[in-house]
C-alpha cells in the first residue's frame, strides 16, 4: 500500500486497518499492532509524523478497550 507521507492518516483508518489485519492474518490485537508497525511503518511509528502516530495509537487503545483513549 502506498501511503502519502504529507497526510495524517485517521484514526477510523487504523481501525479499519487492525480489524482488516486481524481478519487476514487471523490474530488478536497485539499480534496486528506489530504487523501494522512492522509493515505499515517498517518498524518506525514516527515515519509518518506525529498525528499518525496519535491516530494509531488512538484506534488501538479503541479496539482493546482501554479507557485511557
Amino acid at each position: 500500500m502506498k501511503v502519502n507521507r504529507g497526510s495524517v492518516l485517521s484514526k477510523e483508518y487504523f481501525l479499519a486497518y487492525l480489524t482488516h489485519v486481524m481478519r487476514v492474518f487471523q490474530c488478536n490485537t497485539e499480534e496486528a499492532k506489530g504487523i501494522t508497525v512492522e509493515r505499515l511503518f517498517r518498524g518506525d511509528l514516527n515515519a509518518f509524523g506525529g498525528g499518525t502516530r496519535e491516530n494509531f495509537t488512538k484506534a488501538f487503545d479503541e479496539l482493546v478497550g482501554n479507557p485511557d483513549s
